[in-house]
Parts: C-alpha cells; structure tokens; sequence
C-alpha cells in the first residue's frame, strides 16, 4: 500500500476527515520534500492528534504524549540537531541496543534514513505523536537556533574558538552566514510569537535571551553552547543596527529595518556594557500600512469616549497621558491625533522616536546628539504656526513650560509622562517647579493607562470565584455573569492570555480640582476629590474588562497592584 493510500484509508476508516475532505486531500501533492501525512496535516482539514494515534495502530506503532517526556541531554546528541529540525524527528529514549524517535510521519523514507545511518548498530523504533506537540518540544529541547549553531560550532575553518567569533563579527550581510542565520532565527522566532522586546543578556556562565510577550517576559530555549559565541551574535546586532562595533564600554543606540512577509519592522536597538558583557535590547515596532489608529481602537465605554470626545474638541489647552513604559500611551496619543487630523489642522509632533508615521502629520525625531532636545523642537514647532502639537514625552522642567506656554497661546498640547495614575501627573509636574496655578489654568485632564492581558478564545473557561473573594474585593458580579480563567494551551504558550487591551482612568480638571492644586493640596486629597467628582479608577475599569470576560480577576489585582501601595 503506497503512502497515498494508506493515509487516505486511515482518514476514511477512523473518520478523523469526512469522506468529502479525504476526497479534497486526494487531488493535493505533496509540499516539495514532503509526504502524503504533511500534505493531510497542512490541509487544515485533518486532527493531528487523532491522525497521529490512527497512524499508529496502522504501523503497529506506539503513540507518545511527546510534550510530558523529560529527555537526557545524552540522548539528545545522539542525532545531529540539523537532522532533527530538517526532518522533523526526536530521539526520547535510548539504551545500547535500541533508540526510541518520535514522528508525526512514518513515511518520511528519508528521515528513517538517515536516521539509521547516524544510528548505525542499534535498531531504532519509531513511535507516533501530534506534529504540533513534537515541534514545541524539539523547540524547547534544543533551543531556537540550534541547528545553526551546530553548524558554526562544526566549522573546521579557524583553529580556535576566539578567531571563528571574530571573523564572523565582521562578516557582511551574507545571508548564507552562520552567525547571520542564527540572529535571523532570533528575531523571525520573537515577531512569530508576537513579542514586543528581545533582550540578550550575559550571565556569568551563559547567554539568556527573553522575549516580552503581552507585556510578560519569557524565557527563549537556546542551544547550552550559546554563550560561547556571545561576542559574535552581540557584534552581529550592533552591525545590523549601525553601531561601532569596536566601542564596547559605552550604550549604544540603533536602528533596523526589517522587511518581513507581514510588512516592515522597524527596531529599535540599545546596548549597555555589563561586567559579563553587552546586553542588548531589540524593541519590534510594525510598519504595517494596515496598522490603523482611531477613537475606537481605544475600546473605551461610552462615558469614557463622551469625555474624550469633549476634550478633543477643545481650542487649547494641554492633555496628558500618563503610564509606566510599554503602556499604550502613543497608542492613545495617535489615535487622537487622527482622530482630529483634516486639512484645517495643522498637526506637529516630536517624538523620540517616530514609532509610526500619520498621514497629514508633520512630525519630527528628537536628535540629542544634535542638540535637537525637546525643547528646543518645541521652540521651533511655535515658529511653524501649528493648531496641534504633540511632545512624546515632558522628562524635565524646561520642555514642560515651554509646553504650558504653548497652551496659553492658544494651542493644544498632547503630550505624556510617567506616573502611576492620573492624579500623579498633577504632583509630578508641580515637582518639575510648574507653578500651581499655571497648571490650574492650562492643563485640561490627565488620562491614566495601563495593559491588561486578555483571555485566549482557545482556551478560556468559567470559573467560580468564592463569594467572600469577590466581597473582599469590592466587586459586584451581576446574576447570572460567568467569570472566566485561561486553561492554557498551544495558542498562548500555556499562559491562558492572549493579546492586550488597555484599562483607563481619566482625571478631568473641575474647578474644584484646580483650587486644590491652587492651594497645593496633597496628591491624596487630589484624588478624592477626582473620585468624588466622578473620576472611575484604574482598578474600576478593570472589572469591567473581567465582567465582560475579557480578562481575570488575577491579571487586574497584578497590573493595579502597584496603584494601591503607592495609596497606601
């Protein structure tokens, strides 16, 4: 029986397809270099689980639950880690006659091949399992890279360590390049898993490379020999991102542009000199023209949006933004901006740096090197006659005065800053030496912000909370609403989260605010006067996220931990 015909006969006995979709798997070919089981699987039509154990009971085979394996370092060598991702096959078990493979496609001739030849003298059992489950775990045993790293650590070209590393640091862009494919592998790895930061890090004795997803850092699985190639992957970046690669005492910053199948990336690069070494941080933004920005982009309710909304309407005045790094703050600030933006408009920006480009919008890149600083941008923007001004960020008393004068002029002035909640915004200008009552009468409302992990779809499930958890916390769970958790699962690393969506807290200045801040009043009778006047906290936006099923509980407690102890 061919491989055709057995896998079309295991689909139609076993009922993992109908007999239409194993008719529609019928008239597919193979991928170049691949087999009638990669055709069914890639098909979409097709359970790989339920695919897998059907082809085992065909092989007289046994079927694995490949991710609960714990597998020796020294059975993992026994197979070169190249042969293992070219074809797709784990060795989990060994002993000095018989080697243990796992296989999602038993009529890979080729794999069982060379498989055999590398195993030459003992006698190799092929056992089944689902291909998803078997390349996460491939992934997590050898490393990202690792089939790569193989190869440079294989060369035969230099005598030792230390000159193969220095000769690859300077290698040029050829693709072909050991230490260049293996970087590559890195960051195509970090924008599949949609991660935001790639961090490379020196320890004393390795290398950790951590990718930020949905805000949380995650540890990368890399090949145990990393760290001797730590020079030579350090040098590739900064050679990617225009650095002086000689300079390794003083930080550093750069750029890439990446053109990947899902649109332009561009990263941002910084070094900092450790006593292990450089570590060097990647930041991935998307230059993707399908990127949108707008008011309902920011997924705020009704009140909140009636308030921005009367806001943006306003003919001058400042709007503050406030959050910790990595909290959506020029997210919110370009929705704005487009949400107003029209030819009677003329809108500035300076912004360090330009994350993504408007249409219709004039916007400039701080150059400190150039002494081209906040301040000084936002001098020359008043020159320009703008209706709208955008500063990416007030870090000192200069750029906020020029600001606040900007506002008393007759302009409106968004910008951001970094404090906890809304209210901070207030007392964090007032200790940059902003005079009360100029802050009093320019500054319109401080817009408070932070990210929230949402619920994978996957794998979200009700949950019940005890009742005296949720009366401990002060949230009210209407009849009838489910509560939901993550189990985790393959779509979201095992997390139970899945992407992010943002929770606010909008502090507008009423006049009975600003004679607080008139008379200097402390940052806590500041925010009891915004709560009294309806301000909703951070906290209280999120049980709506939770209410919704959108998030936990748990996500909400651990994102306005922090909010509650500078309370306190």
């Amino acid at each position: 029986m061919s491989a055709r015909q057995a896998i079309l006969s295991v689909l139609r006995a076993s009922g993992v397809a109908s007999d239409e979709e194993a008719r529609e798997i019928a008239t597919l070919a193979p991928p170049p270099g691949g087999s009638w089981t990669v055709a069914a699987l890639d098909s979409g039509k097709v359970d790989e689980l339920l695919l897998a154990q059907e082809l085992a009971k065909l092989g007289r085979s046994s079927y694995l639950l490949v991710e609960s394996l714990q597998v020796e370092r020294a059975v993992l060598e026994l197979l070169p880690s190249r042969l293992v991702f070219k074809h797709h096959i784990l060795p989990v078990k060994a002993d000095e006659r018989v080697v243990q493979i796992a296989t999602y496609d038993i009529f890979n001739a080729a794999a069982r091949r060379m498989a055999e030849q590398q195993l030459a003298g003992r006698k190799v059992e092929w056992v089944l399992c689902g291909r998803s489950p078997l390349l996460r775990t491939i992934k997590s045993l050898y490393g990202v890279g690792a089939e790569t790293l193989e190869e440079l650590l294989q060369s035969t070209r230099y005598d030792n360590l230390e000159e193969r590393e220095e000769a690859h640091n300077i290698a040029s862009d050829d693709p072909e390049a050991s230490v260049v494919k293996f970087v590559n592998q890195i960051i195509r790895e970090a924008i599949h898993e949609r991660a935001t930061d790639i961090h490379v890090e020196p320890l004393e004795n390795d290398l950790r490379i951590r990718y930020r997803i949905d805000g949380i850092l995650h540890e990368v699985a890399v090949p145990p020999q990393l760290r001797r190639l730590q020079s030579a992957i350090i040098s590739r970046l900064k050679v990617m991102a225009h650095m002086d690669i000689a300079e390794r005492r003083l930080p550093q910053d750069g750029r890439i542009n990446l053109q990947t199948p899902g649109g332009a990336i561009d990263v941002r690069v910084s070094t900092i000199p450790t006593v292990n070494g450089e570590s060097i941080s990647l930041r991935l933004l998307s230059r993707s023209e399908t990127l949108q920005f707008g008011l309902d982009r920011l997924d705020m309710t009704e009140e909140q949006m009636r308030v921005v909304q009367a806001l943006l309407v306003l003919p001058n005045g400042i709007i503050m933004v406030t959050g910790p790094t990595g909290s959506g703050k020029s997210t919110t600030l370009y929705s704005f901006l487009t949400s107003i933006n029209s030819v009677t408009r003329r809108i500035i920006t300076i912004e360090e740096p330009v994350e993504y480009r408007l249409p219709g919008v004039s916007q400039i890149d701080v150059k400190p090197e150039i002494n081209l600083t906040f301040a000084q941008g936002l001098r020359a923007i008043l020159r320009q006659d703008p209706n709208v001004v955008m500063v990416g960020e007030i870090r000192d008393f200069e750029t906020a005065e020029i600001a606040i004068r900007a506002a008393m002029t007759g302009h409106v002035v968004f910008s951001t800053l970094h404090t906890n909640d809304a209210v901070g915004g207030i007392t964090r200008l007032l200790d940059m030496g902003i005079e009360p009552f100029l802050l009093a009468s320019v500054v319109r409302a401080f817009l408070a912000q932070r990210l929230v992990r949402t619920l994978c779809k996957h794998c979200k499930e009700p949950f019940d909370y005890p009742l005296d958890y949720l009366r401990e916390l002060g949230l009210e769970v209407p009849a009838g609403t489910l509560l939901y958790k993550g189990r985790g699962c393959e779509h979201c690393r095992g997390t139970g989260y899945r992407g992010r969506t943002a929770i606010y807290e909008i502090c507008v200045l009423s006049e009975q605010l600003r004679r607080i801040v008139v008379k200097k009043g402390t940052g806590s009778e500041m925010k009891a006067c915004a709560v009294q006047q309806g301000m909703g906290t951070l906290r209280t936006d999120g049980w709506r996220r939770v209410l919704k099923g959108q998030t936990t509980i748990e996500e909400i407690l651990r994102v306005t931990q922090e909010d509650d102890l500078m309370d306190e």
